[in-house]
């Protein structure tokens, strides 16, 4: 008899959690995949854009695409003070964001490679995809990045350098919120 309730309560006791158990709510992240799929689309479209109307990759910079007047109207380049008699050093380092969100977007040209560009991504400012940093940074490198637009995913690059106007490594990791894309045309 002790046997036979000790079962019952057991078999009660595991319905009691699997029906009552929390499930995480991935809409979040599925809806901000999304957005970030389609953002990459948009960034490269400019990049095509502004070849296909005689922009050259070695002059790539998000300056140049809004100084051609690529980007969208609602899209600022930051830091706004750069202009036409910027330093190219500058104009390498602004940044923009599409409209509506905070995932900021740099673009220069990959100076190993002429025929390719390179984007430094950083979603830090995004809350849902850095809820789940290391998925995300991983799933959007491999989906968008690589598989996409064919590129080269490099998770570690997580900053602009000065001294050879190229992101480099400066202890990045797969959950810091930055990474970059390298993109061939």
């Amino acid at each position: 008899m002790p046997y036979l309730v000790a079962s019952i309560i057991s078999v009660v006791t595991a319905m009691v959690i699997l029906f009552t158990r929390y499930e995480a709510d991935d809409s979040t992240i599925k809806a901000e995949l999304e957005n970030m799929r389609v953002m990459f689309s948009i960034v490269d479209g400019f990049v095509n854009t502004y070849i296909e109307s005689g922009g050259n990759l070695s002059d790539l910079s998000t300056f140049e695409l809004g100084n051609s007047g690529i980007l969208l109207a609602s899209m600022a380049v930051t830091p706004s003070t750069v202009t036409s008699t910027s330093t190219t050093l500058e104009k390498l380092k602004t940044t923009t964001t599409l409209p509506n969100s905070k995932v900021i977007w740099q673009l220069i040209p990959n100076i190993a490679d002429s025929s390719s560009y390179k984007v430094l991504v950083d979603i830090r400012g995004n809350a849902g995809l850095m809820s789940k940093a290391v998925f995300s940074e991983g799933f959007i490198g491999r989906e968008f990045c690589e598989k996409n637009l064919f590129g080269t995913f490099e998770t570690l690059s997580n900053v602009f350098e000065d001294a050879t106007s190229d992101f480099i490594n400066s202890s990045g990791s797969n959950t810091d919120g930055l990474f970059v894309c390298i993109v061939y045309k």
